[in-house]
């Protein structure tokens, strides 16, 4: 299997699980949503097993030096926790595309599963909407209606 896309897999599996990470802690400290909590972890523990499953390659790959889109982070700072919240979705969302997409790879087909990746991405569009809808408000501190 070719580095080169080994590294696009580790960019991505580490992508999703840290924009799952964001949302995880916000489902379960902020708006203490158990079930989209669980959701979320068993998402982030699947895309860890993807990692799992490559092994020392996935690692090797690794380049983050040479990496020509490192430090190249656009927004420096959220205006509110909604926005942290979006950002965080499209993040995972994105990252799990991108490897539903390679998992179609022939060097990649029985490695990551592709129709449990685009599943789990739906689920994170379904899981976003749910967050949005329960954080609190600015003004009132209760969550919005």
């Amino acid at each position: 299997m070719q580095a080169r896309i080994l590294r696009t897999v580790d960019a991505n599996i580490n992508r999703v699980s840290e924009g799952l990470r964001v949302l995880e802690d916000v489902s379960r400290f902020i708006v203490e949503d158990v079930d989209a909590t669980r959701r979320l972890k068993s998402v982030r523990h699947q895309v860890n097993m993807m990692a799992d499953a490559l092994g020392i390659h996935l690692l090797l790959s690794r380049d983050s030096e040479g990496d020509i889109g490192a430090g190249g982070d656009l927004v420096k700072e959220h205006r509110d926790l909604y926005a942290m919240v979006r950002a965080n979705a499209k993040r995972a969302q994105e990252g799990l595309r991108v490897l539903e997409e390679i998992a179609k790879l022939p060097d990649l087909k029985g490695v990551i599963p592709a129709d449990e990746i685009r599943q789990s991405r739906y689920l994170i569009y379904t899981i976003e909407v749910s967050l949005i809808s329960q954080l609190p408000s600015k003004e009132t501190g209760k969550a919005r209606d």
